[in-house]
């Protein structure tokens, strides 16, 4: 029996001195701002952006791959200053969000993202570059939506395809792109070819691909353009 107890009183200090785990810490970000917001995915998978402005029309910018919802804070900002409210969001498994990296479900993040959104606004626009704007056509098929620009935009990329569910997007549709840009090929072109009108189409000089368009030479005509397309058609 002594040695029972001993052997537990040993056990027990042991405990109280052994090294703990450190718990894994949260990854860390710059502060973009504006009103932090999450909201959950239909598959349970938790998504946080931000919010800026309090205007009746707003719009969701979806980023690219492999960026992060920072591309598009300051044209969220601007939109802030226009009037608009504006959200960015991470996709999941980057930077703010959780869960694994999956291009495949952009779709069903930026619809999460839309379904938290309308609650707020009565009018909803939905800006993507690259990956951000196949998930968003993918999304504007099915939902109604003042208006979508669509960046840099590839028929096929990370699991989605497009090429179809552009031609059941009634609403209007901005599509952009760069002359060189070596990563959509003319891609753009063929979705805009594609779709129903009403839409229209702008190509920048230069090789600049998404929201490097907005860091680049061309980013006030970029700026203009998107405003300029909101304004008309809310």
């Amino acid at each position: 029996m002594t040695t029972i107890v001993a052997t537990a009183i040993a056990t027990l200090i042991a405990g109280c001195f052994a090294p703990k785990i450190p718990r894994k810490p949260p990854i860390k970000s710059e502060d973009l701002g504006g009103e932090h917001v999450s909201f959950t995915t239909s598959d349970g998978v938790l998504l946080r952006g931000h919010l800026y402005g309090h205007g009746r029309v707003g719009v969701i910018l979806a980023h690219m791959y492999p960026a992060d919802q920072s591309d598009w804070t300051d044209f969220a900002r601007v939109l802030e200053a226009h009037g608009y409210t504006a959200m960015t969001f991470d996709f999941r498994g980057f930077t703010e969000s959780e869960g694994s990296s999956g291009t495949e479900f952009a779709d069903r993040d930026l619809l999460a993202a839309y379904q938290f959104f309308k609650h707020r606004v009565s009018e909803i626009f939905l800006a993507g570059a690259s990956l951000g704007s196949e998930a968003s056509i993918l999304v504007a098929q099915n939902e109604p939506v003042a208006g979508i620009i669509c960046i840099s935009t590839p028929v096929s990329f990370g699991g989605l395809e497009v090429g179809d569910a552009i031609r059941r997007v009634r609403a209007p549709k901005l599509f952009v792109t760069s002359a060189d840009d070596a990563l959509v090929l003319g891609q753009t072109e063929i979705l805009y070819k594609s779709a129903q009108p009403p839409k229209s189409f702008e190509v920048f000089p230069g090789d600049a691909h998404g929201t490097a368009i907005l860091r680049g030479p061309h980013a006030t005509e970029l700026q203009s353009l998107m405003l300029r397309f909101i304004a008309n058609n809310q």
